[in-house]
């Protein structure tokens, strides 16, 4: 069997190239546990802080500034008999909070998702205390003030979590907090892994490179660089390990090994134990390529699975549904501008404003695909001339400097405003606003039977890959990314990926 392009070999041929784990002197580092401990205090005051800020604020807007409706003279209730509610309201609302795992989320966790977690947890608190305003009824209790602490609240810890990583990422730019991080393995994981953590620096881990008994990475396509351009360093073998922790002052590292190595596996795990340092295990079960383990259990006994495409049946209504609606607002929004656009194209260059092509879409069917045009007229004739220069290395074409691009169709595609004209497609049907992207029928031809899953879902004007690197990722990284969003979709889902699209965009990163 061949996982990620390295072959297992029969016990009579499985190296020799042991990890040594005792004796090792242990790395000597300051404790770290108090100031976490303080810092995380200091996150417990603030926002119980702002929680209760929150509150006073509803209760001005009701009592001093009258919002809603007149407030009588013998209505009038002091905030000192509301200490009890803002109390009560304070601890449900961080108790929701913690019940959320808020204060022990992951570096990988995006402020979009941490906005969600606030926003609910308000929601909880405020509908809790409306339904014990209810059951209590104190008739002096202003049922309206509640309804403003949903908004006000929401909007005081968001701006506390903003400021928050805006600091965070102001120190880890410069170096402050930063973690040498190492990754054991050379697989297609370990690549998407250190891809993501060079092009993240937000995540606060510096990567010092890889090890592994085969350097693969220098036969890719698209090899593995820095930021600077660098290229990632190989380390050396498996063996070399427990000195590199030493050496480089390793404090995190990802195990991104092959399935067939899991006595090695085993061995890096004791090493880190044994030196204290954090790891993280990438699962290499069928080498996942689709994401899709479906974790249950019976009687006690584990049993993996494979997940299904969540979207058919009610689901595929409720999305469709929501694209029409959607779709019917912004074909109103965004006529003024189309027209505008239209108008440019038209006086730079001869040929039709609208590019029109022949897509495949879900289950295989085609469709004709709508987009304002951006090249030169009968830029496919020169197609295979620039074959040679594809930069994606899978089915799919990309080309940075494309010379067919006119000069308002550069400028379109970095905005992505070529692409409005879709709308029309997602309003008959044949497209969503969020999914994988529609492959012309050359490229589906080259699709291996994996990729055929992507197929199984109606193509996006954007998708989960578009906000997860853009036009840098390799197309099997596409198609993963778009076969995972198959199997895991709903509506929060989907609002996270247009949310994440709106800052794609104006970055104009991988966008040409």
């Amino acid at each position: 069997m061949d996982l990620h392009g390295i072959e297992e070999k029969p016990p009579s041929q499985v190296s020799t190239d042991r990890i040594q784990v005792y004796p090792h002197p242990k790395i000597q580092r300051p404790p770290a546990a108090p100031k976490w401990r303080v810092w995380l205090a200091a996150r417990f005051i603030l926002d119980l802080a702002l929680i209760n800020a929150a509150f006073m604020l509803a209760y001005f807007i009701r009592y001093g500034l009258e919002v809603g409706a007149e407030i009588q003279e013998a209505n009038h209730v002091p905030l000192s008999d509301y200490f009890g509610s803002m109390v009560t309201f304070s601890v449900i609302f961080f108790v929701v909070l913690q019940f959320k795992g808020f204060y022990r989320l992951s570096r990988t966790v995006t402020l979009i998702d941490e906005l969600g977690m606030i926003a609910s947890s308000a929601a909880y608190a405020v509908f809790a205390m409306l339904a014990l305003v209810f059951l209590t009824r104190p008739l002096s209790i202003s049922r309206l003030m509640y309804l403003y602490l949903f908004p006000l609240s929401f909007a005081l810890l968001s701006v506390s979590r903003y400021i928050a990583r805006r600091i965070r990422q102001y120190r880890l730019l410069r170096g402050k907090g930063v973690k040498n991080l190492l990754v054991v393995g050379a697989t297609d994981q370990a690549t998407r892994i250190m891809q993501a953590i060079v092009e993240t620096p937000s995540l606060g881990l510096r990567l010092a490179g890889y090890i592994d008994n085969e350097t693969r990475f220098s036969e890719w396509i698209m090899p593995l660089r820095y930021r600077n351009g660098d290229p990632v360093p190989h380390l050396g073998s498996l063996s070399a390990l427990p000195e590199l922790v030493t050496a480089r002052k390793i404090e995190e590292i990802v195990v991104a090994l092959p399935a067939n190595m899991h006595q090695t596996v085993n061995e890096v795990i004791n090493l880190c134990h044994e030196l204290d340092i954090e790891f993280t295990l990438v699962p290499d079960i069928f080498e996942l390529r689709v994401n899709a383990l479906d974790l249950q259990q019976l009687n006690g006994v584990p049993l993996i699975g494979i997940k299904d495409n969540r979207l058919t049946g009610f689901n595929y209504v409720v999305k469709r549904a929501i694209d029409f609606s959607l779709a019917l607002v912004l074909t109103i929004l965004t006529a003024i501008p189309m027209l505008i656009i239209a108008f440019a194209i038209k006086i730079e260059s001869p040929g039709p404003v609208i590019f029109r092509q022949t897509r495949v879409g879900r289950n295989g069917k085609t469709f004709t695909f709508y987009k304002f045009r951006s090249m030169v007229n009968n830029a496919d004739a020169r197609f295979n001339d620039l074959l040679k220069y594809n930069e994606t290395g899978g089915a799919t074409f990309k080309m940075v400097k494309d010379p067919r691009l006119t000069r308002i169709g550069g400028f379109i595609r970095r905005c992505s405003l070529d692409e409005l004209p879709q709308i029309f497609n997602i309003l008959v049907g044949q497209m969503s606003f969020v999914g994988p992207r529609p492959g012309l029928e050359r490229e589906v031809e080259k699709y291996q039977e994996w990729h055929y899953r992507r197929l199984e879902v109606t193509p996006g004007l954007t998708g989960l890959w578009q906000v997860s690197g853009r036009s840098k990722l390799t197309f099997d990284e596409m198609v993963r990314l778009d076969i995972y969003y198959a199997e895991n979709w709903s509506v929060a889902l989907d609002l996270k990926i247009l949310l994440r699209t709106i800052p794609a965009v104006l970055k104009r990163e991988g966008a040409y």
